[in-house]
C-alpha cells in the first residue's frame, strides 16, 4: 500500500469539508448528513478542533478523515474521535486502520494520556479496527427517547420531601465524589454547553445529581429536553428514589408534549434505565464506549 498524505482538517475549505463528511459517513448506520452550518455548529459544540483533525488523501484526493476532540480531565489531556469516515470506495482496503496509526501518533505529539470514543453496536467493522490499533471496550451506552406527555401520577414517591434539589452550572458536578468524569464525552460536564446541573441533596449532603439540557423552539417553547447523566450515591438504600428525584426535575414539567432524550447513559447503571422503561422510554441507539492509553 501507498504512503498516504495526511493534512489538517483546517487546511480544506468548509465545503470541502462537509463533502468529506457526508461523503465518509455515506451508507452509515444513521444518517449522519450535514449542512455547512450543522457541520460547523457541531465542531464548536463538542468542542472539536478542525486544527488538530486529520485528513487522509490518495494523491490529491480527501478519502477519510478523523475528527478530534480535545480537553484536560482530573490533570490528564484526553482526547475524543468525534468522527472516522472512509469514503466508499476506499473501505475495506486498509486504509481506516493507517488512519487510525497516524491519528494516533497525533495524539502522541499532543501529549494525549487517554483517547477515547464511541461505536454503535451493529458497526462490527469498525469496533474491530479500533481494537486492531489498542481500543477497549469499558461500558455499553443506551440512548431513549420519548415523544409525549409523561403521567403525572409518575412523580409520586414515598420519600420525596426527603430531598431538596439545586440547579445551577454544569461544572457544579465536578465536587461530587461519584461524579464519572471519564464518561461519554458528549455527557461531560464541559460538553454541557447552555446546560446545567441538577444537585439532590439529603440533610445537605449530595446524594444524586444530573446533567441535562433544555432546547426551545422560535416559537419560545420549549422542543426537547436531553438527559446526559444521572446517579445516585452508591450503596444508598434509596437509590430508586434518589434518581426519580432528579428525573422529575429534569423532565418537568410532566404535561409538556416535547421530545425527551436521554443520551448515551451508561447500561450498567440499571436502576436508571428501569426506571426510565416504566416512564415509557424506549432505546433507539447502542453504542461501545472505548478508551485506549495513549
Amino acid at each position: 500500500m501507498n504512503a498516504m498524505i495526511f493534512k489538517k482538517m483546517s487546511e480544506l475549505t468548509a465545503e470541502d469539508m462537509v463533502a468529506l463528511w457526508n461523503k465518509g459517513f455515506e451508507g452509515y448506520y444513521i444518517n449522519s448528513e450535514l449542512n455547512l452550518d450543522k457541520f460547523l455548529s457541531r465542531a464548536v459544540n463538542e468542542g472539536l478542533s478542525l486544527e488538530h483533525s486529520l485528513v487522509m488523501f490518495a494523491e490529491d484526493e480527501p478519502i477519510g478523515f478523523v475528527m478530534n476532540g480535545f480537553r484536560s480531565i482530573e490533570g490528564r489531556k484526553v482526547a475524543w474521535n468525534g468522527g472516522t469516515g472512509i469514503v466508499p470506495a476506499y473501505r475495506g482496503k486498509g486504509f481506516g486502520k493507517q488512519l487510525m496509526e497516524r491519528n494516533l501518533q497525533l495524539y502522541r505529539e499532543q501529549g494525549v494520556e487517554t483517547a477515547l470514543l464511541e461505536a454503535l453496536v451493529q458497526n462490527e467493522a469498525a469496533i474491530h479496527l479500533y481494537r486492531s490499533v489498542g481500543y477497549e471496550i469499558t461500558e455499553q451506552l443506551i440512548c431513549l427517547e420519548r415523544t409525549d406527555v409523561l403521567e403525572a401520577s409518575l412523580q409520586a414517591s414515598e420519600n420525596a420531601g426527603r430531598y431538596a434539589v439545586h440547579r445551577g452550572h454544569p461544572a457544579v458536578v465536578k465536587g461530587i465524589p461519584f461524579y464519572r468524569p471519564m464518561s461519554a464525552w458528549q455527557t461531560q460536564w464541559a460538553s454541557m454547553k447552555g446546560g446545567e446541573s441538577i444537585i439532590i441533596t439529603e440533610k445537605e449532603e449530595v446524594v444524586g445529581y444530573a446533567l441535562c439540557k433544555r432546547v426551545y423552539g422560535e416559537d419560545g417553547h420549549l422542543a426537547t429536553t436531553v438527559l446526559y447523566q444521572c446517579e445516585s450515591i452508591p450503596g444508598h438504600e434509596n437509590e430508586g428514589d434518589i434518581l426519580k428525584a432528579a428525573l422529575c426535575e429534569v423532565f418537568a414539567p410532566f404535561d409538556s408534549s416535547c421530545k425527551r432524550l436521554a443520551m448515551n447513559l451508561r447500561q450498567a447503571n440499571r436502576d436508571l434505565n428501569k426506571l426510565l422503561e416504566e416512564w415509557g422510554f424506549t432505546s433507539f441507539v447502542e453504542q461501545l464506549h472505548m478508551s485506549r492509553r495513549i
